[in-house]
């Protein structure tokens, strides 16, 4: 998956930003209704509006009401002003007496459709929007706004439309410029989203700050290639700055070239250690490339800066899981459950660290708590089944797998799982069948063929068993229980010579396992305590 790029600097203009500036644009005058007295203090007002002076435009706007409260434009100003002083209720109030007063007023409408998009109030500012396009169908700020609007509820074809309307009106805007970028490539207009990337790349040629944002709406709009040579061309211009590296460097990730990334983002994390994200995408790219102790220590030194972060002690739980250190895994995949209880796949990554573990029923627990959260994992019931199987029960594996094979009468391993807690229970009789089944599937299956033979010594009939692990041994000679169960069928069948032979490879078998478990347990100790031996910093 494509990781997102984050922490521009250049300022691209938000939807509020942007309507917020159009709010404060000097207001229409509406001649017809205004006195001399009421134009002079409108006047006041703007000109304190454009200084700054807060207390002075509203007292300023207050008297234009007073001297014409008929005017919509004078209730427009007050509420310009009330808005730019945080009172939103009253500066809403007097943006609606206004279009009440001239429902034609341009400037009002599109304040109170900014206000009524900031209350998340969509629908009704769309409304708004539109009403003042039908007034004036090239009223850029109207476009904009609809252009956000639009963009934010996923709709990029309307939105990309309304900012490519808004450029037309005002082709040399910057802002309208990348705003339409941002949203054309969604919005399925291509090849006028690489023309404007062009000309923007030629205008901001200079400009490293305006060079940054391109690269950025770029990488978000997973055109990598640009974005890497405009992130390398500013990178040239403002060495050593952060988010210059770290962007340049997800770029790079994104493309498959993760050592190039991994040399920017180091010098990103030397330059500001304290950031998490940094460490997480060397964890990452660490991760991809297989190595496991350096993604251990980003991963550490990510959740060492931010431990609410779940993925974060996932994807250090998933690390260790790959190292066959199942107590860690269970340790951080514990962490990322009790920080995102509803994410499935940190219940179910915890379940197979648990099964690994040999911690049977808990692993069972844990299989069930995902299927409550997703039943639609893949293999679900299956998983559930097997685990309950490795913890004894039974009667529940049963009951899961059978409702696999209804539901995927050819799941050869379901089918050969029935047959083997079929020979568990005693049931032998049933178990001929799913076996049977399951051979007929996969012919060469070692463990179902093994199970098949087991049935067989089981049912007393010695000779088709010698048969049967004879064919197992054929597979897989080194399978100890296979010449176990192959002494016993010639043990019951008095050939005494064979019956020793096999026991004797049983326990040559069964010695060498032995030490490879301990092997295993010693290695997995040790292999633990690598990993987790140093603190992160």
């Amino acid at each position: 998956m494509p990781v997102v790029l984050v922490l521009a600097f250049y300022i691209i203009l938000t939807p509020s930003a942007y309507s917020q500036r159009a709010g404060q644009r000097a207001p229409q005058k509406d001649g017809a209704t205004l006195n001399a007295n009421a134009r002079n203090w409108l006047d006041a007002a703007v000109a304190a509006l454009q200084a700054n002076a807060l207390t002075e435009a509203e007292r300023a706007g207050r008297a234009a009401v007073a001297a014409s409260p008929a005017s919509a434009a004078t209730h427009n100003i007050l509420g310009v002003v009330l808005d730019r002083q945080g009172k939103n209720e009253d500066a809403f109030k007097q943006f609606s007496l206004a279009i009440k007063l001239d429902p034609d007023f341009i400037s009002a409408r599109n304040n109170l459709g900014r206000m009524l998009a900031e209350r998340g109030r969509t629908a009704d500012a769309i409304a708004e929007f539109q009403g003042v396009l039908k007034i004036d169908p090239t009223h850029v700020q109207a476009h904009y706004n609809l252009g956000a609007l639009y963009s934010d509820l996923g709709d990029f074809v309307k939105s990309a439309a309304h900012f490519a309307r808004a450029r037309e009106v005002d082709p040399q805007d910057p802002q309208l410029a990348l705003a339409f970028l941002n949203v054309a490539y969604r919005g399925e207009r291509i090849a006028e989203a690489n023309s404007v990337a062009e000309l923007l790349e030629a205008r901001f040629n200079s400009d490293s700050r305006g060079l940054f944002t391109l690269a950025t709406i770029l990488a978000q709009n997973h055109e990598y290639e640009r974005a890497v040579r405009l992130f390398t061309k500013v990178n040239l211009m403002m060495p050593h700055t952060f988010e210059v590296l770290y962007n340049l460097g997800i770029a790079l990730y994104n493309l498959d070239r993760n050592n190039e990334a991994a040399t920017f983002l180091a010098e990103a994390a030397d330059l500001n250690p304290s950031i998490a994200e940094t460490h997480f995408r060397l964890g990452l790219i660490a991760s991809a490339g297989a190595d496991t102790g350096n993604a251990v220590e980003e991963f550490r030194h990510a959740i060492a800066r931010d431990s609410k972060n779940a993925n974060y002690h996932y994807l250090l739980g998933r690390e260790f899981f790959r190292a066959g250190f199942w107590e860690g895994a269970i340790i951080e995949y514990t962490n990322a459950m009790n920080l995102d209880p509803k994410q499935a796949a940190y219940v179910l990554a915890r379940a197979n660290a648990n099964y690994r573990k040999g911690e049977w029923t808990t692993s069972a627990q844990d299989f069930d708590q995902a299927a409550a959260l997703d039943p639609t994992i893949e293999n679900i019931d299956y998983l559930r089944a097997y685990a309950q199987r490795a913890a004894g029960n039974f009667d529940n594996a049963r009951e899961l797998l059978e409702k696999v094979v209804k539901q995927q009468p050819d799941h050869t391993d379901a089918l050969a799982s029935l047959g083997y807690v079929a020979i568990e229970q005693g049931r032998f009789d049933e178990a001929e069948e799913p076996l049977t089944r399951a051979l007929k599937l996969d012919p060469q299956n070692v463990p179902v063929l093994y199970d098949y033979a087991r049935l067989a010594v089981k049912r007393r009939n010695y000779a088709e068993a010698t048969n049967r692990l004879k064919r197992v041994i054929e597979l897989n000679p080194a399978l100890t229980q296979a010449h176990y169960q192959l002494f016993l069928a010639y043990s019951r069948l008095h050939q005494t010579d064979k019956a020793q032979t096999e026991l004797a490879e049983f326990k040559r078998l069964e010695a060498l396992e032995k030490q490879a478990t301990q092997e295993r347990i010693l290695d997995e100790k040790l292999r633990g305590q690598r990993l987790v031996g140093q603190p992160a910093q």
